[in-house]
């Protein structure tokens, strides 16, 4: 036969074990008050909004620079790069706080796309509130330094590859305008044909053959004519590449002039310190710490009661 508890009964048992669901409930917020008020130590937290946006528009034409920073400047690649070891390393230098360790920062911090937004949040917890603050600022200001740094020298190692080139092309430009030069002088060319060996980024370095100048050369044979303009079209190839990675230095050092990443990362919303800290929060702690005492002495009369009865029967 099944044995049966009523409402009325459940109540009398739970009322007859009043002073230990009391006794149960005060321990839980005793000790919920004690660990809230003097064992955890407070932690605060900081927060910071940054637009991280590299200016590309879809659908525009992309420009020669755009390379430079079109990927490193994304909402992922920042939230990557904010994270690394790296970073965070040199943020507790430049804050004078070493008494934080580089996998601690990384445990107390949180990092977010907001969705469907180029918006990264971030946020920093510390022991002290002005820590937390010092924290953040520093590492909002290292990710942008070494944003910066990296590109530059990017850009820097591009520029000295370019005018690496141009020397080169500049040379081999040099010897085949000599060569030049010696072959007309060597047919006795009409002066108008011989042209200043001064190399500059405008100069038109060899004129075309055309059928009047070709008229009066009869006495030149033809092949002395086709190996010289052979020459000819050496020197107008040699000297648009010459040309080319000229422009292409001067571009990217007057690019390098004014280059900023100040503009593509901007702090929307600065650290500020938390007025109180985020954790422990004492009510909430004493609140569910209330409840959980209150569930568990009912547990624990009702299971009394039960191994009472179980025992009376046997």
């Amino acid at each position: 036969m099944e044995e049966t508890i009523d409402l009325r009964e459940l109540i009398e048992i739970v009322l007859k074990g009043k002073w230990v669901i009391i006794l149960c409930t005060i321990v839980a917020v005793i000790i919920a008050a004690i660990m809230s008020f003097w064992v955890i130590d407070p932690t605060y937290e900081s927060k910071a909004t940054v637009s991280v946006n590299n200016g590309l528009v879809a659908g525009a034409t992309p420009q020669a620079t755009d390379s430079y920073f079109n990927e490193v400047i994304t909402p992922g690649a920042y939230i990557e790069r904010i994270k690394s070891s790296q970073i965070i390393d040199l943020a507790i230098q430049k804050s004078n706080l070493n008494k934080y360790s580089v996998t601690g920062v990384q445990e107390n911090m949180t990092v977010e796309n907001i969705a469907n937004t180029n918006l990264v949040t971030v946020k920093m917890k510390a022991n002290s509130a002005s820590d937390a603050k010092a924290l953040l600022e520093a590492l909002l200001t290292t990710i942008q330094e070494s944003l910066l740094t990296e590109i530059q020298d990017r850009i820097h190692e591009d520029i000295k590859y370019y005018a690496a080139q141009s020397e080169t092309e500049k040379e081999n430009l040099e010897v085949l305008l000599k060569q030049y030069r010696q072959q007309a002088e060597a047919l006795n060319l009409p002066k108008s044909l011989l042209l200043d060996a001064v190399i500059s980024y405008n100069n038109q370095y060899i004129l075309n053959f055309d059928q009047d100048h070709l008229s009066e050369m009869t006495d030149i044979s033809e092949q002395d004519l086709i190996e010289l303009n052979e020459v000819s079209n050496e020197v107008k190839t040699t000297a648009s590449v010459y040309r080319d990675y000229s422009n292409k230095e001067r571009q990217l050092s007057a690019f390098s002039e004014v280059f900023r990443v100040d503009n593509k990362l901007l702090t929307i919303s600065a650290p500020v310190e938390s007025e109180g800290p985020v954790s422990p929060q004492p009510l909430l702690n004493i609140a569910i710490a209330l409840i959980v005492g209150l569930i568990a002495g009912t547990g624990i009369v009702l299971f009394r009661h039960y191994w009472k009865s179980s025992g009376q029967q046997h």
